[in-house]
C-alpha cells in the first residue's frame, strides 16, 4: 500500500504544483493586464494635462505678445503725433516703460534711414534735437542703412546711438518689411549686437519687433514715412517670465520660429539638452509680428508625479500579493481560487467604471464652467452681452484709448412702442422683437464693436476706434432707421421706433460717468419727439436733438 500510495502522493503534488504554476500564470497575466489598464489611464490623464496647459501656454503667449506689439505701435503712434520730433519727445514717451512691465525687452529706440551720402545730413539734424553727441557709425558696405537715434535702455546696459541696425541682416529684414506693410513685424532670431560682446554662454537667441512711424494728422509730415521704434527682445527672459505663472513648472517650453526655410529655436528651457516629449509632446502654432512660430511642449518630471506614476507599480505589487495568496489557497480549496479571481476581476472593473467616471466628471465640469460664465455675461434671451460685459469691455475700451489716437463712444438706444406690443401681442410676441431688434443691432455695427441688452427694450452699443463724432452718428442714424423698419409677428406687421443718445469718450471720465450721459442723451431724444438721437456734449450733457 505504501508503494502504491507514494506514486499516488507525488502524482498529487505535481497536480497540487500544475494548479499552483496555472495560478501563478494566471494571476500574474492578469496582474499585467490591470497594471497596462492603469498606465494607459494614466498616460491619458497626462494627455489630458499635457492639453490644458499647452493651450494656457499658446494663449499666454500670444496675449504677451499682443501686448508688447501694441506698445511699440503706441509708441510709434505717439512719436508720429509729434510735429517737431526731439529727444525729450522720446524721453517722456518712453518714460513709462520698464523691464517690470516688459519683460525680457532689451531696449526701445527710435530708428531712422539714412543713405550712403546723406549720413553727415541726418547726423547733423538728429544733433540739433537732442542727440548732441551722435555719430553714425556705418559698417560694411551698403546703400541705405538705419542707424538708431534715441535709445532707451531696458536691461541696465547703456545704450548706444548712431548704431547700424542695417549690420544684422535679420533686424534690417523687419524693419524694410515693417515700413512696407505698415504694420509691426518680429524680425527672424539672431545674437542682438550688443549681446555679441558677452560670453558664449551668456548669449541669447533674440528677436526685435519694428513699427514703422509716419506723420500724424495735423503735423506738416502727415502721412510720410519717419523711421522706426524698434523694440530688442531675448528670447529665454521672454519666455520664461511670460510662462512664469503659466506653466507652473508643469511642463518645458522651446520656441522656434518656424517662417524660415530652416526652423531655428528661439527659446529653450535651461538645461543641457532639449526635453524628449514623446507621446505627450504637444505643438501649438502662434503668429507674433507677422512670423509664425511654434511652441512645443514636454512634460516635467512634476507633472508626471501629478499623476500618480506610483499607480501601475502599486497595482502591480498589489495583483502579485493576490495572485500568491490565490495560488496558497488553491492547494487547499479549488473554490477558492475561483473567488480570489472574480475579486481581482471585480477590482480591476471597479478600477476602470472609477476612471471613467472621473473622466465624464471633468468633462461636465468644464461644460458647466462655460455655460456659467457665458450665462453670467450675457442676456439669456438675445445672446448679446450684459451691463457686467458691457461695463468691463468699456473699461477696456477707457484703457486703450488713453493714449491713442482715436476715441470710443457709448450708444444708448430705447424702444419706443415697444409696452404697447407687449400688452396687445402678449410676451412671446415681445421676446420675437426683442431677438429682433438684437439681430438688426448687431448689421449696424462693426465687427469689433459691441452690442449689450441693459434689460426690458434698452440696449446699449460700444463702438470702438472711431476719430471723429460724425463716425459715432452715422452708427446712430443707422440703428435708428433699421429700427424703424416694420416687424413681422404672428402674421401682423408692427411698427416701433428707437431713441438713442450718443456720447463721446472725453478724458477721464468713468465707466458709469459714459453711460449715464449716453442715457441722459436717450431720454432728450424721447422728450424731442422719439424715433430719433441726440449727442451729448461736455457742458450740455442732454445734448442737441438731430435726426
Amino acid at each position: 500500500m505504501n508503494v502504491e500510495s507514494a506514486p499516488t502522493a507525488r502524482k498529487r503534488r505535481r497536480h497540487a504544483v500544475a494548479l499552483v504554476v496555472a495560478v501563478i500564470i494566471v494571476g500574474l497575466a492578469s496582474t499585467v493586464m490591470v497594471t497596462t489598464a492603469v498606465r494607459r489611464a494614466q498616460q491619458r490623464h497626462a494627455g489630458q494635462l499635457m492639453d490644458q496647459h499647452a493651450d494656457e501656454v499658446a494663449r499666454a503667449v500670444t496675449s504677451e505678445a499682443d501686448r508688447y506689439r501694441d506698445t511699440v505701435s503706441d509708441v510709434a503712434a505717439a512719436v508720429g503725433a509729434q510735429s517737431d520730433f526731439t529727444a525729450g519727445d522720446f524721453t517722456e514717451i518712453t518714460s513709462r516703460l520698464t523691464r517690470q512691465r516688459l519683460p525680457g525687452a532689451t531696449a526701445v529706440a527710435f530708428a531712422v534711414a539714412a543713405e550712403d551720402g546723406r549720413m553727415s545730413q541726418v547726423e547733423a539734424a538728429w544733433r540739433e534735437r537732442g542727440a548732441p553727441g551722435l555719430t553714425l557709425r556705418a559698417l560694411g558696405p551698403g546703400r541705405e542703412r538705419m542707424f538708431l537715434i534715441f535709445s532707451r535702455s531696458l536691461d541696465d546696459t547703456p545704450p548706444v546711438p548712431g548704431l547700424d541696425v542695417s549690420q544684422a541682416p535679420q533686424a534690417a529684414d523687419a524693419l524694410i518689411t515693417s515700413r512696407a506693410t505698415g504694420q509691426v513685424t518680429a524680425s527672424h532670431t539672431y545674437v542682438l549686437l550688443k549681446d555679441r560682446t558677452l560670453p558664449g554662454a551668456e548669449q541669447q537667441m533674440s528677436f526685435v519687433l519694428a513699427a514703422p512711424i509716419n506723420g500724424g494728422l495735423g503735423t506738416p509730415d502727415a502721412g510720410r514715412f519717419r523711421g522706426w521704434m524698434v523694440m530688442g527682445m531675448r528670447g529665454s527672459d521672454f519666455i520664461q517670465e511670460t510662462l512664469r505663472s503659466q506653466s507652473r513648472g508643469k511642463v518645458n517650453v522651446t520656441l522656434v520660429d518656424m517662417s524660415t526655410s530652416t526652423p531655428t529655436i528661439v527659446a529653450r528651457p535651461k538645461t543641457d539638452a532639449l526635453p524628449r516629449a514623446g507621446a505627450l509632446g504637444r505643438e501649438r502654432n502662434v503668429i507674433v509680428g507677422q512670423r509664425e512660430w511654434q511652441l512645443r511642449l514636454a512634460p516635467t518630471e512634476e507633472l508626471l508625479m501629478d499623476t500618480d506614476r506610483r499607480m501601475p507599480a502599486l497595482t502591480f505589487g498589489v495583483g502579485m500579493l493576490m495572485t500568491l495568496l490565490v495560488a496558497a489557497m488553491a492547494g487547499i480549496l479549488v473554490g477558492a481560487r475561483v473567488r480570489a479571481m472574480n475579486a481581482v476581476d471585480r477590482a480591476t472593473a471597479a478600477l476602470r467604471e472609477d476612471i471613467r467616471r472621473r473622466e465624464a466628471i471633468e468633462v461636465q465640469l468644464r461644460e458647466r464652467e462655460n455655460d456659467l460664465r457665458r450665462l453670467a455675461l450675457h442676456d439669456p434671451l438675445t445672446g448679446l452681452a450684459n451691463r457686467t460685459l458691457f461695463g468691463e469691455r468699456t473699461e477696456h475700451a477707457i484703457a486703450t484709448h488713453k493714449r491713442g489716437t482715436t476715441t470710443f463712444a457709448v450708444i444708448f438706444v430705447d424702444l419706443d412702442g415697444f409696452k404697447q406690443i407687449n400688452d396687445t401681442l402678449g410676451h412671446s410676441a415681445g421676446d420675437t422683437v426683442l431677438n429682433e431688434v438684437a439681430a438688426r443691432l448687431r448689421r449696424c455695427v462693426r465687427l469689433g464693436d459691441t452690442v449689450s441688452r441693459f434689460g426690458g427694450d434698452e440696449f446699449a452699443v460700444l463702438a470702438e476706434q472711431v476719430a471723429t463724432i460724425d463716425d459715432t452718428t452715422t452708427v446712430a442714424d443707422r440703428i435708428i432707421h433699421a429700427l424703424e423698419q416694420p416687424f413681422e409677428i404672428a402674421d401682423r406687421v408692427q411698427h416701433i421706433s428707437a431713441s438713442a443718445g450718443v456720447a463721446l469718450y472725453e478724458q477721464d471720465m468713468s465707466v458709469d460717468m459714459i453711460i449715464q450721459r449716453a442715457d441722459r442723451a436717450m431720454y432728450a431724444a424721447k422728450a424731442a419727439g422719439k424715433g430719433r438721437y441726440v449727442v451729448a456734449s461736455e457742458h450740455d450733457p442732454a445734448g442737441a436733438a438731430t435726426d
